[in-house]
């Protein structure tokens, strides 16, 4: 079985911790002693900001923060801001209940970190 959902439109956030991302969540079904994969895929996110911009990526279940997370940072802090692919792959065992997850990001270090094409996060199990 699979699950996905899809952002669309331009998304932003240049919060320090973790907030969800719009539109990205799934409800995850019991199914105890099998596992979930769940992937975030984010393909086009760029940061801006004056301090080796970035950005972190992760998932919560039941509003637990997942200890998996995915980042990004450029070298240095660029005269302009190129697009840097960033995925996530992390497996959650499935429990005696449904599970909601919800895909999370933060920008580092003051970035204000952008999507403007769709990022996705799916389940298979």
């Amino acid at each position: 079985m699979a699950l996905c959902a899809q952002t669309s439109g331009t998304l932003s956030t240049n919060s320090a911790t973790l907030t969800p991302m719009k539109g990205l969540s799934l409800t995850i079904p019991e199914g105890v002693g099998t596992i979930a994969v769940i992937t975030l895929n984010v393909p086009n996110p760029y940061a801006t900001g004056n301090d080796i911009p970035g950005g972190v990526f992760g998932v919560t279940i039941n509003g637990t923060a997942s200890p998996v997370v995915a980042s990004f940072t450029y070298n240095d802090t660029p005269s302009s801001f190129g697009r840097i692919p960033t995925t996530l792959v992390v497996g959650i065992p499935l429990v005696n209940a449904a599970q909601t997850i919800q895909a999370v990001w933060a920008g580092v270090r003051g970035s204000n970190v952008i999507i403007d094409s769709p990022a996705s996060l799916s389940a298979v199990f």
